[in-house]
């Protein structure tokens, strides 16, 4: 029989641990004494030399209680099912270095970020469009998210994702001119033949995006463009607007 401070020096856990072990019942001494101090036998011991090789690899101690309580311990078993997590955590560390490639396209294709930006786009790049479809459920109908869906996703490097960059690209280069200028003019006829397509013709969708996208929720912007940008592209679809009114 080893006393608690003998198995806590020859197993390298702390008396605190194993105390701790014993209330919440995973590893329960063999007997205690009426003064309250605890002996472990020697299949205790191997006991805990199972807990701790399980917590080793990775286990939670509840995970690791109903592999004891179980009685179906096996070391193969085990070691899958750590390699099935590794697996799994593999996967989510390639979602992270894909969330990073978007940033990085953002980062060379945006010349005002925001931090806000960076942060709500900073997510699972694969899981994006049902995040997104997730968080709009309260602000669009069945039919409405299913367009949005289809939108091009960052990283991706779509058709349409490519044009959108030219596109954004083309307007930050010509901020300064007026946004009645003929310059202007053929960008808001681009951006709004683009839109329409996006959007499969729904304006009404397209404009509730966009006010959405204007109030800067975290994790409800599908496209983040600086102010500037938002104003001029915003002028010069106004005028492109009132001329095609002037002309019927």
């Amino acid at each position: 029989m080893y006393t608690i401070g003998k198995l806590a020096e020859i197993s390298q856990v702390s008396v605190r641990t194993l105390r701790y072990y014993d209330e919440i019942g995973l590893l329960l001494p063999s007997e205690k004494n009426a003064a309250g101090h605890r002996f472990y036998s020697n299949d205790k011991v191997a006991k805990l030399q199972h807990i701790l090789m399980l917590r080793d690899l990775g286990f939670s101690l509840s995970t690791i209680q109903q592999f004891l309580i179980s009685r179906e311990f096996d070391l193969s078993s085990v070691l899958k099912m750590r390699r099935k997590i590794i697996q799994e955590e593999q996967d989510q560390l390639r979602k992270i270095e894909d969330s990073i490639e978007a940033l990085i396209d953002i980062a060379e294709t945006e010349t005002h970020m925001e931090w806000e930006t960076i942060f709500a786009t900073y997510t699972s790049h694969s899981s994006k469009k049902q995040y997104l479809r997730e968080s709009w459920t309260k602000y669009f109908s069945e039919e409405e998210q299913q367009i949005v869906d289809s939108f091009p996703v960052f990283g991706e490097k779509s058709g349409d994702e490519s044009q959108w960059e030219t596109l954004v690209q083309k307007v930050r280069a010509n901020l300064s001119q007026d946004p009645a200028s003929s310059v202007a003019q053929d960008l808001a006829k681009e951006w709004l033949e683009l839109v329409d397509r996006m959007y499969q013709g729904n304006s009404k969708l397209a404009n509730k995006v966009w006010e959405l996208n204007k109030t800067k929720k975290p994790g409800y912007r599908v496209f983040a463009y600086e102010p500037e940008l938002v104003l001029f592209i915003e002028q010069a679809i106004k005028h492109y607007n009132q001329q095609l009114e002037s002309l019927r």
